[in-house]
């Protein structure tokens, strides 16, 4: 929206009807179309009308969201105080007022003062922050502790690992108890990793999985309805179902022999099918099962084309006419099998699931903690139970204006916590004459990608028709305004989007309009181009098999290296032709820092790109997100720790010196290690008197020790990055090397070092074992505006925007590599009467019916995420 452009006079009536401060307005706004400017608009309107500053909301999804718009909000009223008159009525003017006067100039070089005095500021709010205010002002009517503390994510699996542990170790010690019967069953349906992280899933799933048993009131009645949507009987048991299956009435067991020797009179199959058998015979127990149902499956589960040749059936009519029998009794048999080994799995989920949710609760009590999602359902159920007014009191004395930013992004609950606070908006004395109330929502359906997290695409239009309802029914103005211009894309994209979701099957998944949606360009937006390239193909050469096969590299023929590079080669051929970018009227010359470039996921492809910008010299941000833990800089803190608490850990001394810290190369360290007789650190004292350069590394190493023996883990490893007493400091050092990438790792490295101080004793070894555990994963903000290109996934890079915009990996569905551990089983899926329940799922061969009906839904709704 900066600099002139030839904006539509449908577009700017729009945008004037948007933020019109008398009118409760609800906003479909496609990417693009200017829908922050708006939202800003809108608050300096309110302010134009002397609403004060606490009267007025804004409720956002994000940290940076929010931050992002009082930033917009206080820069724009900060430079009204010094314009002249005539481009003061500009700014008014464009902010959708048509005629500004004296009054209306004065009272706007006042507000940038009326803003900052205001006690607590503008009123910017992600979801969480405004319920975590509301608890905290409300502590006894929402029975949560007058001084709790919000738990990061951090804080919150350390706690679900420590009540994992109690309640399987409970189990493992007690295996006659539920919980010890119950982990045997888990521990054999699932390895190691998959049963952690369903435990957790589980545990954490308050809304669905424990929901659902909270509802049917006992583990009994849950069961019952489970085993009845599996299309079970309550007592079937595995062993019922197993020995059912090898006892039929065509093949007994006592049959087997003899029938075995016949199978090997015939050819190589038949000989193959007469050893299964025999095998069968000798094992027991579900094992006997496995065998004997491979006689008539394959290794897939899926039915044999033949039970035997043809010539030996021919042989044998009778014998293979009871053997098709026998296939197609145990057809049904398999599936009930499959359905009570997943029922008891599920039930076996619940009992530690429920302990392990208990243990944590518990230890978010006794510490006076609430996760996020506590901090949603102690609102909720506050304000269900307190009186609306009073809660509106408490806000400052009173809300009279609530502004709703990515509102698609919104779960259901979330918004009942609006309604809440807008509950008086439409009755009573809140919707009396002369009291302007409003509301104001906007946002994009089609950009909804946060269901994780319990958003819905169907919400944000069932919101709108319930706003309109309620607000119009009340005799107040609201004004459903759709944006449908785009202040960023050329008209060549934007048209190839609308032909791609013309099909009504394809953007019903995205929009609840009767028809595909429109985007429409600005006339003087630059020229647009899509260039579609050929899939890029592995080259055809030989399997390496054994040693000499690569363990975890990216080998140099692999399709993602050669796209990398040729989107490496595609990059510097655009900047070094000058290729012009930007409006018509304003174009300018493309820089690095114009190029983004996008993947599904982080993986191979993400990594190739990264690796080949910086092999062929361009500037590239580098990831957006990273494991702290691998970065190459933390790598060296830590094993820098590690040689100052042993000093005799060779490897770890030899690491830290290699590293900028310390500047030593390979030369060096094979000079001091070489034919050494003692340790590391005893061969530093040895050569440092004829060699300087290791004689510095020997100073800086011993201030390292000197320092850590008297600070803590912060203040150590404060001093070591900042400068000191040997020229620069360890931050200068690490930068030059490995660029100011780097700082956001070292940023974050200080900040959990400061962070593990105030919860734990100050001690290095037990923070770098924490450390080490934490698994900590940085997020990096890359809207940052340096010369550099920007590689993220398609998530990540949501309200972003780029001249040039690479997409790659784009063959691949985000179901090939989803696991799915909890599947719904919606109501009527199998048994009409009963709720929706959830399964624990395992492989795809072995889901039954209604379980492989409830995946494939899953599945189709990530599509449909995916697209959108």
């Amino acid at each position: 929206m900066s600099g002139p452009r030839t904006i539509p006079d449908e577009a700017r009536a729009r945008q004037a009807r948007a933020s019109d401060p008398t009118a409760s307005v609800f906003v479909s706004a496609n990417a693009g179309s200017g829908k922050t400017y708006v939202l800003v608009n809108r608050v300096i309107r309110l302010l134009l009308e002397d609403v004060s500053p606490e009267k007025i909301l804004c409720v956002t999804f994000t940290k940076a969201a929010a931050a992002n718009m009082a930033e917009r909000v206080f820069t724009k009223l900060g430079q009204w105080v010094t314009l002249a008159d005539a481009e003061l009525d500009n700014e008014i003017r464009s902010a959708g007022i048509a005629a500004p006067g004296p009054a209306l100039r004065r009272r706007a070089r006042e507000l940038f003062a009326c803003a900052l005095e205001t006690p607590g500021g503008l009123k910017v709010r992600t979801i969480h922050a405004l319920c975590t205010q509301l608890l905290q002002q409300f502590p006894f009517e929402a029975n949560v502790p007058a001084r709790f503390s919000v738990l990061d994510d951090r804080d919150q699996n350390e706690m679900m690992e420590r009540a994992s542990l109690k309640v399987l170790l409970q189990a493992a010690s007690a295996p006659d108890s539920a919980e010890g019967r119950a982990l045997t069953i888990a521990m054999t349906s699932a390895a190691d990793v998959t049963f952690r992280d369903v435990v957790r899933e589980a545990s954490l799933s308050r809304d669905q999985f424990l929901a659902w048993v909270a509802r049917a009131g006992s583990t009994e009645v849950a069961m019952a309805q489970l085993s009845q949507a599996l299309g079970v009987a309550i007592d079937d048991s595995t062993e019922a179902v197993e020995t059912e299956i090898v006892d039929g009435p065509h093949l007994p067991r006592e049959r087997w022999v003899p029938v075995a020797e016949i199978l090997e009179t015939g050819g190589v199959n038949d000989g193959k099918q007469g050893a299964r058998l025999r095998e069968a015979l000798q094992q027991g127990g579900s094992a006997q099962v496995d065998e004997y149902l491979r006689v008539f499956f394959t290794d897939k589960m899926e039915p044999r084309k033949a039970i035997a040749t043809k010539a030996l059936e021919k042989a044998h009519p009778a014998l293979f006419a009871a053997l098709g029998r026998e296939a197609d009794r145990i057809m049904p048999l398999l599936a009930r099998r499959r359905a009570v080994a997943m029922r008891d799995r599920t039930q076996s989920l619940f009992v530690i699931a429920t302990g392990v949710a208990a243990n944590y609760a518990r230890e978010k009590n006794e510490r006076g903690l609430l996760d996020y999602d506590d901090l949603i359902d102690h609102t909720l159920a506050m304000l269900e139970r307190v009186s609306s007014s009073w809660v509106h009191y408490k806000l400052d004395r009173g809300v009279d204006h609530v502004l709703i930013d990515e509102a698609q992004d919104t779960s259901p609950r979330q918004w009942d916590i609006i309604n809440h606070l807008i509950s008086e908006f439409t009755s009573g004395e809140g919707a009396r004459e002369g009291l302007k109330r409003t509301i104001f929502a906007v946002g994009d359906e089609k950009q909804s990608i946060f269901s994780f997290q319990g958003a819905a695409p169907r919400e944000f239009d069932e919101r709108r028709r319930s706003l309109q309802q309620r607000f119009s029914g009340a005799g107040l103005t609201f004004d459903p305004v759709a944006f449908t211009y785009s202040f960023r894309t050329g008209a060549a994209i934007l048209q190839s989007v609308d032909h791609v979701f013309r099909d009504e099957a394809i953007y019903r998944s995205i929009h609840n309009e009767g028809s595909y949606p429109i985007h429409l360009s600005l006339a003087d937006a630059g020229p647009s181009l899509i260039d579609l390239w050929e899939l890029q193909r592995p080259d055809e050469r030989e399997e390496i098999e054994g040693w000499q096969a690569p363990f975890d590299a990216v080998t140099e023929t692999s399709p993602e290296v050669q796209l990398a590079r040729r989107v490496q080669a595609e990059i510097r051929t655009l900047i070094a032709d000058g290729t012009q970018t930007g409006p018509i009227g304003r174009r300018r010359a493309l820089r690095y820092g114009d190029v983004l470039i996008l993947v599904r996921r982080r993986g191979r492809a993400f990594d190739a790109i990264i690796q080949a910008l910086k092999q062929g010299g361009i500037p590239v941000a580098g990831a957006d997100r990273l494991k702290l833990t691998e970065h190459i800089a933390i790598i060296d803190l830590m094993h820098l720790a590690d040689a100052l608490l042993l000093p005799q850990d060779d490897l770890a001394l030899a690491v830290a010196l290699k590293s900028p810290l310390f500047g030593l190369d390979d030369d060096d360290l094979f000079k001091l290690a070489w034919k050494r007789k003692g340790t590391l650190r005893a061969a530093l004292d040895e050569h440092a008197a004829d060699n300087a350069k290791i004689a510095d590394a020997l100073r800086r190493l011993q201030d390292c020790e000197a320092r850590v023996a008297d600070e803590t883990p912060f203040g150590f490893y404060a001093w070591l990055l900042g400068g000191h007493g040997h020229g620069d400091g360890g931050r200068a050092r690490i930068l030059r090397r490995l660029g100011h990438e780097a700082n956001d790792a070292l940023d974050e490295f200080l900040e959990l070092a400061l962070g593990h101080e105030r919860k734990a004793p100050a001690s290095l070894q037990g923070f770098v074992a924490w450390l080490r555990a934490a698994d900590t994963e940085v997020k990096r903000d890359m809207e940052i505006s340096r010369d550099e290109v920007r590689v993220m996934t398609v998530h990540g890079a949501k309200g972003l925007e780029a001249p040039v915009v690479f997409l790659v990996d784009t063959t691949s569905s985000p179901a090939d590599t989803q696991r799915l551990n909890l599947v719904r089983l919606p109501r009527g899926n199998a048994a009409p009467t009963t709720p929706g329940v959830m399964v624990w799922a395992g492989k795809k061969a072995d889901d039954p019916a209604a379980v492989a009906a409830a995946r494939a839904a899953m599945v189709a709704e990530t599509e449909d995420e995916y697209r959108r």
